[in-house]
C-alpha cells in the first residue's frame, strides 16, 4: 500500500511524506538512520509501544548495530533489549522536536523496561548531532495527522 502524499513544504517545496507508523515511515527511518556514525560495540533492539486515548496501541521497534539503525519494522519485535511506553500524543511530540525523551522520562510520560545500562549507552548516539538532524529530516517526511494509512 502507498503511504505516501503529496505536501507543500513551508518553503514552497513539494515533497512526498509518509504516514507516521506506516511501511513507508519505517522505509524512511530504515534510510536515514543507515547513515548514523559507526560506533562500535553499541547495539540494541528497542521495542516501542504508543498508546492514544482510546486505548489503541500501536508498535515498532529499531535495532541499531554499532551505532546505525540496522533494522525497523511495525509491530513487535521476538526479543527486544528495551520496551519503551509513551502516549501517543507525548509519542508525537518526542519526534516532532517539541519534547525532549530524557525530560519525558523524568517526569512519567515515557516508561522504560528492560536493560537500562544498555540504554545508557545509547545516549551519546541520541545527543548527536546526526541523529538530531535525522530526527528533524524524519520529521519533515512524516505526516503526523496520519497514522500507518
Amino acid at each position: 500500500m502507498d503511504t505516501r502524499r503529496q505536501t507543500c513544504l513551508p518553503d514552497s517545496e513539494s515533497a512526498d511524506v509518509a504516514s507516521w507508523l506506516s511501511e513507508g515511515w519505517i522505509a524512511d527511518t530504515l534510510e536515514l538512520g543507515a547513515a548514523m556514525p559507526y560506533q562500535a560495540g553499541v547495539s540494541a533492539t528497542l521495542q516501542y509501544f504508543l498508546t492514544d486515548a482510546d486505548g489503541t496501541e500501536y508498535s515498532y521497534y529499531w535495532t541499531i548495530q554499532d551505532g546505525q539503525l540496522g533494522g525497523a519494522g511495525l509491530g513487535e519485535h521476538t526479543s527486544p533489549d528495551v520496551e519503551l511506553s509513551v502516549s501517543l500524543d507525548d509519542a508525537r511530540s518526542m519526534q516532532t522536536g517539541a519534547t525532549d525523551a530524557t525530560s519525558a522520562f523524568m517526569e512519567g510520560r515515557l516508561r522504560v523496561d528492560g536493560n537500562l545500562d544498555l540504554l545508557m549507552q545509547l545516549l551519546p548516539i541520541t545527543g548527536s548531532s546526526e541523529y538530531q538532524e535525522l530526527e528533524r529530516e524524519l520529521a519533515r517526511r512524516t505526516d503526523f495527522d496520519h497514522i500507518g494509512e
